[in-house]
């Protein structure tokens, strides 16, 4: 063998190096495929690391490897003078260059010179490194484009563990309906797919809002509405979405209190959702009331309004004290939209329904308390810690004089009510002006929640005549249950009597000047 060839040296590598290589890429394609198929986001996280901090830290050790560590090298024996290779000789036979003739027994006559050649190795271990930063982004750009939009690589997962598994955790985000909805326009998905994931949003709506969801389908609707379309959720399954949707049954607003003798009672009833025809399960809500039985028995009420999920009516007749129970029957149906294209289904006739999925009929009750003339319905209550303020929870806006026919003069006053109150409130309201008590009627409110109703704001009056100089007056707030007692929900109303002095009089009566 020549000598160059035994003194080169080679990229080797030992048994036990290519095992112990093996297993260690063997372990991690494993823990990476785990990670893929359990965990997309941390898989992503994980080859984004391994693909730009992982070639710079092997590229720092290798530099420290090549840096610290000793190999034995090869040299080649040449003249001094000319640069002649000595090696056929051999330094220890000539004494003399054949080239040139020089005296190779001095110092320095005889140099030694190492041979490098390339190291191949290391430019191969610099094209890996360069290549990986450019091999891992491809490989999370061709599986993100695999995955499809959105957080979790679904398009990777099985339709059962989209279903399953990440549903419950995104149902009110898009990214798995626009995943099913794809699927399902594939031609990926059975029937039992699709009820699944179904089955899935009734659930949540059910225990979530289980009177109805009142409120738009917002990432659900096309999804429900390309599987109604195409005939692939079963009928018991859409139902019972629409039973979430639109709520299991109309609901009888509480009803006013009643004193026996008193005529005209008011029932509201409500149904279905304002949301169906924006953003609803892919089927229409009909219904018309029936009738309606006090204690059991129908009596004779007058329709007053019906329009989409509203319907009211009033009943003349006069009730005795005590306990009573008002039912309501109502007829439903659910109906393909298509069918109602140019028809008003709010106020639709039931006998003018087109042919419905389903058509059935219900019935709600509620209690009806009727009190004696003389009896107490709404309390009054001193307690500091709800006491209204400022100024027994009313501001004055204004308090104007008005001039009224026949010379007299109309006293206006126009009041608001403050926020976040703690009690109902409800007040006889008069004025104390230039040394009369004028009556101007009754307020109320009650707050529940966000939502608060109200009645009173603008009271007004009317007197013979007014100074000119009169200029403020005292507004008297005096407490009074009757005004709210029809209110289901008030047990007590402020109890105190609050006086406002000296509020200011707008004088326009003053202002308009005699014709001529």
């Amino acid at each position: 063998m020549p000598a160059d060839s035994a003194r080169r040296p080679r990229l080797q590598f030992s048994l036990r190096t290519f095992l112990v290589v093996s297993c260690a890429l063997g372990v991690g394609l494993g823990v990476l495929g785990q990670l893929f198929l359990r965990y997309p986001e941390v898989f992503f996280v994980v080859v984004s690391l391994l693909s730009f901090a992982v070639p710079f830290l092997l590229a720092i050790g290798t530099i420290f490897w090549i840096g610290l560590g000793t190999r034995p090298a090869w040299s080649t024996p040449i003249c001094a003078r000319c640069r002649h290779d000595m090696r056929p000789a051999g330094p220890g036979r000539a004494t003399s260059c054949r080239e040139c003739g020089a005296d190779l027994t001095g110092p320095g006559a005889v140099l030694f010179v190492r041979a490098r050649g390339r190291r191949w190795g290391l430019v191969v271990w610099a094209g890996v490194l360069a290549a990986v930063p450019f091999v891992g982004t491809g490989v999370l750009m061709v599986v993100r484009q695999r995955a499809g939009p959105g957080p979790g690589a679904l398009g990777l997962l099985s339709t059962q563990e989209l279903i399953q598994q990440q549903l419950p955790k995104q149902i009110d985000q898009p990214w798995v309906w626009r995943e099913l909805e794809s699927r399902l326009q594939a031609g990926t998905l059975s029937q039992q797919d699709v009820d699944d994931a179904v089955k899935a949003l009734v659930s949540h709506m059910t225990a979530t809002r289980p009177k109805g969801w009142n409120s738009p389908l917002h990432w659900q609707n096309r999804f429900v509405n390309a599987a109604v379309q195409a005939g692939m959720i079963s009928d018991a399954v859409l139902f019972a979405l629409c039973d979430g949707f639109y709520g299991p049954k109309p609901v009888i607003q509480p009803l006013a209190r009643l004193r026996e003798g008193q005529q005209g009672l008011n029932v509201e009833v409500e149904c279905g959702s304002p949301w169906s025809g924006q953003s609803g399960p892919g089927l229409e809500l009909l219904w018309q009331v029936d009738r309606v039985l006090l204690d059991g028995k129908p009596v004779k009420v007058q329709q007053n309004h019906k329009s989409g999920q509203r319907w009211t009516g009033r009943y003349e007749g006069g009730l005795k004290a005590g306990d009573h129970e008002v039912t309501v029957e109502v007829e439903c149906a659910y109906v393909d939209p298509s069918k109602l294209i140019g028809l008003n289904a709010g106020d639709l006739p039931k006998d003018r329904w087109p042919q419905a999925r389903k058509r059935w009929k219900q019935s709600v009750s509620a209690p009806l308390k009727v009190y004696t003339p003389g009896e107490s319905v709404v309390s009054l209550t001193t307690d500091p810690s709800r006491k209204p303020r400022p100024s027994g929870g009313i501001r004055i806006d204004r308090l104007v004089v008005q001039p009224d026919r026949d010379g007299r003069k109309k006293i206006i006053l126009k009041v608001e009510f403050a926020e976040g109150l703690a009690v109902p409130l409800s007040y006889d309201v008069a004025v104390a002006i230039a040394g009369q008590t004028v009556k101007l009627g009754q307020l109320w409110m009650v707050q529940s929640g966000t939502s608060r109703a109200q009645g009173g704001t603008q009271l007004e009056a009317s007197v013979d005549a007014l100074d000119p100089s009169i200029r403020s007056a005292d507004v008297l707030l005096t407490p009074n249950p009757r005004p709210i007692e029809h209110r289901p929900e008030v047990s007590d109303i402020w109890g105190e009597p609050t006086t406002l002095r000296g509020v200011p009089i707008e004088r326009l009566d003053l202002e308009i000047k005699p014709a001529g």
